[in-house]
């Protein structure tokens, strides 16, 4: 009795694994469709994980890996995608519509560093072009969807 259990179990959560990947590979569809794609290469960095269950949580990532650079320092190593989701100093906080809880740089004067990069890109920041967080939150209900789908196979083969 206590093996049929702990197989039906198990097979419940192969499903919500499977109901999860379906989700996940719609959003990272909508992400890149949604991305902008001004820097060239940023659209295909964005990726999607393989689903995988650890410590009783399934994990899926969609993310970029695809950095910042150039020839400032401090933001070498930062992602691209962070700058392209939320923006950057005044044209990103005067964009931005999701409450991200993350600080812009936006005292005036703003400091010597971003005046010196302002000479030298000639930019107060750039606008915010979220599509991860939208791609997101548009997929919650397809998520309890395919949820609901996968755990339908309950309701046939009782669990008691």
């Amino acid at each position: 009795m206590a093996t049929r259990l702990v197989d039906k179990l198990e097979t419940m959560v192969k499903q919500l694994e499977k109901a999860q990947e379906k989700t996940a590979i719609k959003i990272h569809k909508d992400t890149q469709n949604n991305a902008p794609n001004e820097v060239v290469g940023y659209v295909n960095s964005i990726q999607l994980s393989d689903t995988v269950l650890k410590d009783g949580v399934i994990y899926t990532a969609i993310y970029s890996d695809m950095l910042v650079g150039g020839s400032i320092e401090k933001w070498q190593n930062v992602p691209m995608a962070a700058f392209m989701e939320w923006g950057t100093g005044p044209m990103g906080e005067s964009s931005n519509t999701y409450n991200h809880q993350y600080d812009y740089t936006t005292d005036k004067p703003w400091n010597f560093e971003a005046q010196r990069q302002f000479e030298e890109m000639g930019t107060w920041g750039m606008l915010a072009r979220p599509h991860f967080y939208p791609a997101l939150t548009s997929n919650i209900s397809t998520n309890r969807e395919n949820i609901k789908e996968a755990l339908k196979w309950e309701k046939q083969y009782k669990l008691n």
